[in-house]
């Protein structure tokens, strides 16, 4: 059961809503401090997808580095 009343449960959701699987996707990868993050971003433009990525390693200082920008299909 979920505590947040204002969150949709999974039959709550509208047909008229796009969905998950109705966007475009790109997987970021960073690396900092021998740990990797990934971040999956909603967007078909890999340039955009480059530039989140960018702004996820500049979070993490100069020592982070971008290991993958890859777009990906969600089933």
């Amino acid at each position: 059961m979920n505590r947040n009343s204002g969150a949709a449960g999974i039959g709550q959701i509208s047909n008229d809503e796009p969905g998950l699987l109705d966007s475009q996707w790109h997987y970021v990868s960073v690396s900092y401090g021998g740990k990797q993050m990934g971040l999956l971003v909603e967007t078909d433009d890999e340039d955009e997808a480059w530039q989140e990525a960018e702004d996820l390693r500049r979070a993490f200082g100069a020592d982070a580095r971008i290991l993958t920008v890859q777009k990906v299909v969600v089933q």
